[in-house]
């Protein structure tokens, strides 16, 4: 995106900022999936160990609140093959987390009757904060409350602090478990500049939109909300340059051409056709 984000640089704008939100309270217990896995209490960091427990407990903190059983905690740690000690290894594995959650009261890690269940508030693990602020999203926005909207996804976004589960994909389970994140990650996203540009907020989240079409290259969704920003800053070149980008790229790696909201949108923005580019925000503004 080098030559539309030079061309939209040229007008002077600044990048948006903010700290991540959703802090840990102090004496309360915080655990963070959305990046390398963290675990705070009373604001100090815990390790549950080397990378099998880490990815054992991040599995019971992507299942909080529900029943695990031993075989897929196994097949999630060691991956198809496991060795013969992976079920003696996993309760030491526990046994030992229970030590390190020993004098929290807001963390139990409940013995099932072929498996574990992680017990904690769901405000104290990130995904699940993520998901509720992305639930109360959607539906102030389809309420019509895209401003709201906005507010809620962003804090939801500020909760994200890299790659999910980075580090602890090393089975085909846990690599299923990150893809499926990363997907999440990618709808709030675009969820996100749905409400901002029906709001009206198009300068401000160019810096954000560059940022994601760096990340998810080959999203045209993401593409065409970039050329709508940019367009209605009164950025038309930049607009332009970001579709010629758009078109060479899906051509040298993927060996297609934009498909038809990106071409028509490409089009308008061309003939300079505010009524074709409008109906085609307000389509957005409406979508699911």
């Amino acid at each position: 995106m080098e030559f539309a984000r030079s061309a939209w640089l040229n007008g002077g704008a600044s990048r948006p900022g903010g700290d991540r939100g959703g802090a840990a309270e102090a004496g309360l217990t915080q655990l963070n999936l959305l990046g390398p896995l963290e675990i705070l209490v009373s604001g100090v960091t815990l390790s549950p160990g080397g990378a099998k427990p880490q990815i054992l407990f991040a599995y019971l903190c992507l299942n909080v609140n529900r029943h695990v059983s031993v075989g897929n905690i196994i097949e999630a740690t060691w991956g198809e093959r496991p060795p013969s000690s992976a079920k003696k290894n996993t309760q030491l594995y526990v046994s030992r987390l229970r030590s390190q959650f020993g004098r929290t009261a807001d963390v139990r890690l409940i013995t099932t009757s072929d498996g574990y269940q992680l017990s904690v508030e769901s405000d104290r693990v990130d995904l699940e904060r993520c998901q509720r602020l992305w639930q109360l999203g959607k539906e102030s926005l389809q309420n019509g409350a895209p401003k709201e909207a906005g507010r809620l996804l962003r804090e939801a976004i500020r909760l994200w602090r890299g790659k999910p589960l980075s580090g602890l994909t090393k089975t085909l389970f846990m690599q299923a478990e990150a893809a499926r994140l990363e997907q999440f990650r990618l709808g709030l996203l675009m969820k996100y500049f749905q409400a901002q540009l029906a709001d009206g907020q198009h300068f401000e989240i160019i810096p954000e939109l560059l940022a994601a079409v760096d990340d998810y290259p080959h999203q045209e969704q993401l593409r065409a909300d970039l050329m709508l920003a940019l367009w209605r800053s009164g950025q038309r070149h930049a607009a332009l340059a970001a579709y010629r980008e758009a078109y060479q790229l899906l051509a040298d790696e993927l060996g297609i051409s934009p498909g038809r909201q990106l071409r028509t949108l490409h089009q308008a923005i061309l003939a300079d056709d505010a009524e074709i580019v409008s109906g085609i925000a307000a389509n957005r503004a409406i979508s699911p």
